[in-house]
């Protein structure tokens, strides 16, 4: 298991995640990510806030980031 830590970026600042997570890999990172990103843009569209612009920025526990989520990503629009 590896210690994932989900930052978020918005509006040009990072807020760091201080404590992570432990997950099995980079995909299920990326998959508890998408899931996050889905609660918070449903708040967003709730509330009428502006969707565009926020990411998660998810990093390994040695602090490399392993992948960038925009949160428009996981917007399905057709």
């Amino acid at each position: 298991m590896t210690r994932f830590y989900f930052d978020v970026r918005r509006n040009g600042r990072l807020e760091e995640d201080k404590e992570g997570e432990e997950l099995p890999s980079k995909e299920a990172a990326i998959e508890e990510a998408m899931a996050a990103a889905r609660e918070l843009v449903a708040e967003k569209v709730r509330t009428g806030d502006v969707v565009d612009g926020d990411a998660f920025e998810i990093r390994d526990e040695h602090g490399k980031v392993v992948h960038i989520l925009p949160f428009r990503s996981v917007l399905r629009l057709d």
